[in-house]
């Protein structure tokens, strides 16, 4: 009958190995939950770094695009500039020989008028005369027009020389600036990149908890 006692009371105690095997439950469940929670942080780490990657390579294309696009621009410009200055030159040129060929023919009317006034005899100079002071005249008020189509045409070519100066300038600008690009291009180096560390095994990413 004692020995039926103490072996309902044995049943009733709690087994010394239910609390560890509780704890190693619980510990079970926790590294199971941590597992879980460390392969979606890795997928969602995984994912992050492949849109880094395309958004890398978006920029790489847009950056060669804009280069190419840059220097299309600066090779058109510098034709267009070629061309305006060999037109203007040519028109300088050309203004040159008919402001020369006017003057030539100018000058040689002038001469022949008083060639065929001196010619005429006595009898004419009074009206020689009278036409040689008005001769005078228009001469010197063809002079102003001339002196007048002189000032334009300084006046033109200085215009025209500035503008060549301005474009000039504009085009070492453009040529500044795709300079500074092709430096920035130079500067962008992959091994900087943090993926890039992570991936060539000299870094690792960073998975936003810290140590305990």
């Amino acid at each position: 009958m004692a020995m039926y006692s103490n072996s309902i009371h044995s049943a009733n105690e709690p087994h010394p190995f239910d609390p560890p095997h509780d704890v190693m439950k619980m510990l079970k469940r926790e590294i199971n939950e941590l597992r879980a929670a460390f392969q979606a942080e890795q997928q969602q780490r995984a994912v992050e770094v492949q849109q880094l990657r395309q958004e890398v390579g978006m920029l790489r294309d847009q950056l060669q695009k804009e280069s190419h696009e840059r220097k299309t621009i600066c090779h058109q410009t510098v034709q267009d500039l070629t061309q305006v200055r060999s037109d203007q030159i040519k028109s300088l040129e050309e203004m040159k020989v008919s402001f020369a060929s006017s003057l030539h023919q100018l000058n040689q009317l002038l001469q022949d008028e008083m060639r065929d006034r001196r010619a005429e005899g006595s009898l004419r100079d009074t009206r020689e005369s009278t036409e040689k002071s008005e001769r005078q005249s228009e001469n010197a008020a063809m002079k102003d027009d001339i002196g007048k189509h002189k000032q334009v045409f300084f006046g033109a070519r200085d215009d025209i020389y500035q503008k060549i100066s301005n474009i000039t300038h504009d085009v070492e600008m453009i040529v500044t600036a795709l300079t500074k690009v092709s430096v920035a291009k130079g500067q962008l180096d992959k091994t900087g990149l943090h993926c890039w560390k992570y991936f060539s095994g000299s870094g690792m990413l960073s998975t936003g908890g810290g140590k305990n």
